[in-house]
């Protein structure tokens, strides 16, 4: 019953094809362009600003049937 096995170096073979590949990806990815990283950095602060004012109101509601909860 013949068996095929691997060369000894295959598993490192792959191991440092698959990094060479990953780090070719990195070095070949274009710069990021200066205005795409700031419009995409205002649009994540819009997005922080709407969130928390969310927060604000809900805890404000919250506290406000807290303080009145009792009259009820």
């Amino acid at each position: 019953m013949p068996t095929s096995s691997l060369p000894s170096f295959a598993l490192a073979r792959t191991f440092v094809f698959r990094r060479y590949v990953t780090f070719r990806n990195v070095v070949a990815a274009a710069a990021p362009d200066p205005a795409v990283a700031a419009a995409r950095k205002a649009r994540k602060q819009r997005k922080k600003a709407a969130k928390h004012e969310r927060l604000r109101n809900f805890f404000g509601w919250w506290e406000g049937c807290a303080a009145y909860g009792s009259i009820f």
